[in-house]
C-alpha cells in the first residue's frame, strides 16, 4: 500500500509539473516527445484537410506553456511562448518548401530551437532537455549517415507528384523532378505522392509508387517516419 501511494504521488507530481505544449502538426509533436517525453502535448492538425482551416485560434486551450508551429498556421495570443520555425536559420529552406521536417538534419535544427525555448521556460530541467536533445541528434545523424552510405551507388530517379520531399532529395543528392503536365514519365522513375493524392493517370501507371504520410499522422516516432521513406526508396 505504501509503495502504491508513493507511486501515485510521483505520478501526480509529474502531471503537475509537466509542460503544456501545443503543436500545429504531428511531426512537431513527435520531435517534442524526444526532447520532453513528459510534456502534455496537444496537436491541432492531423491531416491536410485539417490544415486547410489554418490560422486556427487557441482561445479554447488553457494554461499553454509553449506553442510550436511551422509558420503562421495558428493564431497566437499575446504573451504566449512560441517557436515559429520559419523564422531565423530555417527561413530560406521554408520558402523553398514548407515541409522542413522531411530532412532529418533540419529536424536537428527544429529540435535545437525547441530545446532552447524549453530551457527558458523551465530552467530547472535544462540539463534534462539538453541530454535528450543530444541523444535525439545522435540518432538522426546515425540514421542520416547510414542512409547516405546505402544510397550512394543506387541510381534512384524520382518524380514527386506533390512537391513533398525536396529537402530530403537534396540532402542525399537524389535525382528528382517535380511533376508537371508536360513532364515525360518513363517506367524508370519512382513516383512519390501524398497518401491521399488521387489522380487517374497517376494510378494507372505501372511505376513503383511511394505514398508518403507527410504529416506523420500514423506514426508514434519521428525516426520511424524517416525509416519508412528510406525503406521504400531502397527496396
Amino acid at each position: 500500500m505504501r509503495k502504491f501511494c508513493v507511486f501515485l504521488f510521483l505520478l501526480l507530481m509529474i502531471n503537475i509539473f509537466s509542460l503544456n505544449v501545443v503543436t500545429s502538426i504531428k511531426p512537431l509533436e513527435l520531435i517534442v516527445k524526444e526532447i520532453s517525453p513528459n510534456a502534455s502535448i496537444t496537436n491541432i492538425f492531423d491531416s491536410f484537410n485539417d490544415l486547410k482551416t489554418s490560422n486556427t485560434a487557441l482561445n479554447d486551450y488553457k494554461n499553454i506553456d509553449l506553442v510550436i508551429m511551422i509558420n503562421n498556421e495558428l493564431k497566437l495570443e499575446k504573451n504566449l511562448n512560441s517557436v515559429i520555425l520559419s523564422e531565423g536559420v530555417l527561413y530560406y529552406p521554408f520558402l523553398d518548401n514548407p515541409y522542413l521536417w522531411t530532412d532529418p538534419l533540419y529536424s536537428v535544427v527544429i529540435a535545437y530551437k525547441i530545446e532552447k525555448k524549453l530551457e527558458i521556460i523551465d530552467p530547472e530541467n535544462s540539463l534534462y532537455y539538453r541530454d535528450n536533445l543530444l541523444n535525439f541528434t545522435q540518432k538522426l545523424i546515425n540514421l542520416s549517415e547510414e542512409f547516405s552510405k546505402s544510397i550512394k551507388d543506387k541510381n534512384i530517379k524520382i518524380i514527386d507528384m506533390n512537391n513533398l520531399l525536396t529537402h530530403f532529395y537534396e540532402r542525399y543528392n537524389i535525382n528528382y523532378k517535380l511533376y508537371s503536365d508536360d513532364i515525360l514519365v518513363t517506367n524508370k522513375e519512382i513516383l512519390v505522392s501524398e497518401r491521399q493524392y488521387n489522380n487517374i493517370t497517376f494510378s494507372g501507371l505501372k511505376n513503383k509508387k511511394i505514398n508518403v504520410d507527410i504529416l506523420a499522422s500514423n506514426y508514434n516516432n519521428i525516426l520511424d517516419f524517416y525509416k519508412s521513406i528510406i525503406d521504400n526508396l531502397i527496396q
